[in-house]
């Protein structure tokens, strides 16, 4: 596949979500689909909960312009538009979590249904791959718990400005790498495409944040890091290549097994509200500073990545990562000063002084 492509798909994806987004903000306000502050919330101030749908729209017309020329093409989008639109649900009306379950097996069931699966698992002590074309009901457990467990570990981590979405921009750049160097041509794709998304979204969504992305851009991020992984790494025949996605996804996975652990412990129910356990919240409880903690996650999920890809031995992909990510946070504190000094400047020139 020519670079062009991997370029164009990228730009695409990128200008649509950073572009979009200022629409969407005003959409939210309008319909007061906005996060107040509260003791378990970080924002000071009312902030628009209607950032999925940018991002939704950045994947979709992407996605479009590449129609019909990837694998399971009906089912990674029918299941990203189930999530996204549950999440859409979830942020304007409120849906019980019992429902929200419901609807995560179906999406991840469609998904599976029209050729999203895992089909097999390489044998990590030898003796070839482990087959579940003929035990379909193991393949269909085993993706649609995959799916459903990082769709979820990456709406739990989604409490600080930028982080969920920085977190998956990374995330997206190792599954780009890693599919590159495997020649996998679907999950490249997917993978560039969400690096886009990310990245456009985080012009706005970086600390301090004019928009939250919601449970629809949630679900919808980690629904598209489960789906790559499964098209991607899980498809090689290198045993070491399975351990990549869990490593990439270090974070939100980790952090959603210890919180898992923390309830079972308190006597509280597993699905319960989402309370202020998690990594970045003791981080914050530490004294640290809010974009201090976000940037630590990235430099965490960073480390796990270029471990992953130390696995490989891809060494040049491994320092091109490491490349990206450091020019990646250098723009984004560059952006947001940038953007503090232009409000300055106007507020001065309000005050006629």
């Amino acid at each position: 596949m020519q670079i062009g492509t991997f370029i164009t798909v990228f730009l695409i994806a990128l200008l649509v979500t950073m572009l979009s987004t200022p629409a969407f903000v005003r959409l939210a306000f309008r319909h007061k689909v906005v996060d107040n502050p509260s003791p378990r919330r970080v924002n000071k101030k009312a902030t628009a909960r209607l950032g999925g749908p940018a991002m939704f729209l950045g994947f979709i017309v992407a996605m479009l312009f590449y129609y019909g020329k990837i694998d399971a093409w009906a089912g990674i989008v029918a299941g990203a538009t189930i999530m996204f639109l549950l999440g859409v649900f979830d942020d304007v009306k409120g849906l019980r979590s019992w429902f929200k379950l419901f609807i995560h097996i179906v999406a991840a069931s469609v998904a599976y249904r029209l050729g999203v699966r895992i089909e097999y698992i390489t044998n990590p002590f030898g003796g070839g791959q482990i087959s579940f074309r003929e035990l379909w009901w193991l393949s269909y457990i085993i993706t649609v718990f995959w799916i459903i467990g990082i769709t979820n570990a990456v709406n739990l981590i989604d409490g600080l400005d930028g982080l969920a979405a920085g977190i998956i921009c990374i995330v997206s750049i190792t599954f780009f790498l890693v599919a590159i160097h495997l020649d996998r041509h679907t999950s490249a794709i997917l993978a560039i495409i969400m690096v886009g998304v990310t990245g456009g979204f985080l012009r706005w969504n970086f600390y301090p944040a004019k928009v939250f992305m919601g449970d629809s851009g949630a679900y919808f991020l980690g629904y598209m890091a489960a789906v790559i992984a499964v098209v991607g790494a899980f498809k090689s025949t290198t045993a070491v290549t399975l351990v990549i996605p869990v490593l990439a996804l270090g974070i939100p996975i980790f952090d959603t097994s210890f919180a898992i652990i923390r309830r079972y412990r308190q006597g509280q129910p597993i699905m319960a509200a989402a309370d202020r356990g998690h990594l970045h919240h003791r981080l914050l409880d530490l004294g640290l500073h809010h974009r201090s903690v976000v940037v630590i996650c990235y430099l965490i999920t960073l480390a796990l990545s270029i471990v992953s890809l130390a696995l490989i031995k891809a060494w040049a992909l491994a320092l091109f990562l490491l490349l990206s990510v450091g020019v990646m946070i250098l723009l984004l504190v560059v952006a947001r000063r940038i953007a503090k000094k232009n409000i300055d400047s106007r507020g001065y020139a309000k005050s006629g002084r």
